[in-house]
């Protein structure tokens, strides 16, 4: 086999290779988006916890964490929250990666809509449009059902997957939470900066098709 022939063959195996492994990474990253709604319907708390980024424990105690979970989930004395046991439909980037850290990472978007309702307070007329222009300004659509009770629908929520060497090559997960400074500290700045761009490409492509 002549040298040129031999060059083909290797370009084209490359080729093939990386095509491959892109493709196993984006079925892998899809099939942790669906595990992260299932244990988000099933309750499982241990297991959200299992795939949070361990940075975030350094911050917040993992028990600590945990109990805030279950009063999400599971409704306080003040108020509760009913998000409806499904997947919703979900988008999935492509997957990212820099030699710094063996750094991969994606980005998932998907719209999610909960029940709120309060159980020691009612809000009037003023008061239920200072509430739902707060929530406009955070991408939340409100409408309010009752004087205590409201349904929300979260737009363009982002999810951060992502494995380095701090996360012993892991896959874990991290919610895109722009105005939390502990939310600067866990992540590398590159990361940071890019998920930066992809929320803004996501909520222009969103306001598009209104």
């Amino acid at each position: 086999m002549n040298l040129k022939l031999i060059k083909k063959y290797s370009f084209s195996f490359i080729i093939c290779f990386l095509i491959t492994s892109v493709s196993s990474f984006s079925q892998e990253i899809n099939e942790i988006a669906n595990k992260m709604f299932v244990d988000m319907n099933n309750r499982d708390y241990d297991a959200i916890l299992d795939m949070t980024h361990p940075k975030v424990f350094d911050i917040v105690p993992k028990e600590q964490m945990k109990a805030v979970l279950k009063s999400t989930f599971e409704g306080s004395n003040e108020y509760s929250i009913d998000i409806p046991k499904q997947i919703p439909e979900f988008k999935v980037s492509k997957v990212y990666k820099e030699e710094k850290d063996n750094l991969s990472y994606a980005f998932i978007t998907y719209n999610m809509s909960m029940t709120m309702t309060f159980h020691q307070q009612t809000f009037d007329a003023q008061t239920k449009e200072m509430m739902k222009g707060v929530m406009q300004a955070k991408d939340m659509d409100v409408t309010f059902t009752s004087d205590s009770s409201m349904s929300v629908l979260m737009n363009n929520r982002m999810t951060i997957i992502m494995k380095d060497t701090a996360t012993e090559n892991k896959w874990v997960m991290i919610n895109y939470d722009p105005d939390s400074p502990l939310f600067y500290k866990i992540l590398p700045s590159t990361l940071l900066e890019t998920a930066k761009v992809y929320k803004q490409e996501i909520m222009l492509e969103s306001k598009k098709k209104k």
